[in-house]
């Protein structure tokens, strides 16, 4: 089986693109594509466990609610007693004060203490139904608030529904908007994908960098496209002993193939293939005992399902189920030593 080295480059675009807007859920293209197929499945769970989530809230809340009543009956009947109590004291301490004492201070204090306890005791009396509400508060709360709930539930199920469902729905919409919006990259993604595990059927004498990239501390001079190349990027560059392929790859409809305002291919790859020429002659040199020995770098730009018509100068054009034959075709011209510096040197 062919090495294989580094990320696809738009399966890291798109994970960055998706992440840049809140999305982590997807590993791979293949969970992007069972989303999509599912979208309207995923949408229904949401609304079901919501409802189901709902049912159980109502059924407790029905539960609690009898039990808060029972609670609060009680704790008005503790109360109750609590604060009769209290009034029967004062008023048997108010009876068994004597009136008929003899003697001026005797009197004036017993009719003190006897006004003090009656006070008291009405002040109990008043505030009676005041301090009972007080003690069931926060359980009449609760119980209002179960009550409207249930109210709620009633009559209006399928809003509380809508509603709460509401954040996942709208994550949800959002998530199929920016895969929408990311469609180029997905179909791209797809098709390097597809590319790597053709290349992957070969044998291990081949090594396939993804996203191969290079920057120049001093720009090449492309004289053909009166152009400086500053840097250069190929989706896959593969080395073997019959010298390197520089592979774009393209999953392209029939319509953009034949379209004239998209960007050709061609020009892209030829550049890439200058700028990478310079650079194996001038830090890899090889040599030969008849002299330095060029390293053959070979154009190729794979079309998934729909290539162009026709055949193009310095650049060779093939489908995805053409690419191995294409690739054992030519025979190889470095040496096993030359092979794994050429690998050590470029991965």
């Amino acid at each position: 089986m062919a090495r294989v080295y580094g990320k696809i480059e738009s399966l890291k675009s798109l994970k960055s693109e998706l992440v840049s807007n809140g999305i982590h859920r997807f590993n791979s293209i293949k969970e992007i594509k069972d989303f999509l197929s599912n979208f309207k499945k995923e949408k229904l769970k949401i609304l079901n466990d919501e409802s189901e989530k709902l049912d159980s809230e109502y059924k407790d809340t029905c539960i609690n609610l009898k039990k808060r009543m029972r609670q609060r009956v009680a704790i008005i009947a503790e109360e109750t007693e609590k604060i009769d109590n209290q009034i029967s004291d004062f008023q048997l301490r108010i009876n068994s004060i004597n009136t008929r004492n003899k003697g001026f201070l005797r009197k004036l204090f017993t009719f003190i203490k006897l006004s003090s306890l009656k006070k008291q005791s009405e002040h109990f009396i008043k505030n009676k139904s005041s301090w009972v509400d007080m003690s069931v508060k926060t359980i009449t709360r609760n119980i209002q608030k179960d009550e409207d709930f249930i109210q709620r539930y009633k009559a209006d199920k399928q809003n509380i529904i809508a509603e709460r469902a509401k954040p996942k729905l709208k994550k949800l919409e959002k998530t199929k908007l920016v895969i929408e919006q990311s469609r180029n990259l997905i179909s791209g993604a797809i098709g390097e994908n597809l590319v790597v595990k053709e290349v992957k059927k070969l044998s291990d004498d081949y090594v396939l960098i993804n996203d191969f990239n290079l920057r120049f501390s001093e720009p090449i001079y492309y004289r053909k496209q009166n152009h400086r190349i500053y840097s250069i990027q190929i989706d896959h560059l593969l080395i073997s002993k019959a010298g390197i392929f520089i592979i774009e790859t393209k999953n392209w409809s029939e319509k953009s193939v034949n379209s004239i305002s998209l960007r050709s291919p061609i020009e892209q790859i030829q550049r890439s293939n200058f700028a990478l020429y310079i650079y194996i002659s001038e830090n890899i040199p090889f040599y030969h005992h008849w002299g330095e020995q060029t390293i053959p770098i070979r154009n190729l730009i794979v079309m998934i399902k729909n290539k162009p018509m026709g055949q193009f100068k310095y650049v060779t054009v093939k489908l995805l189920k053409e690419l191995n034959d294409y690739i054992t075709y030519y025979k190889p011209v470095l040496t096993d030593k030359q092979f794994n510096r050429l690998v050590a040197e470029l991965k």
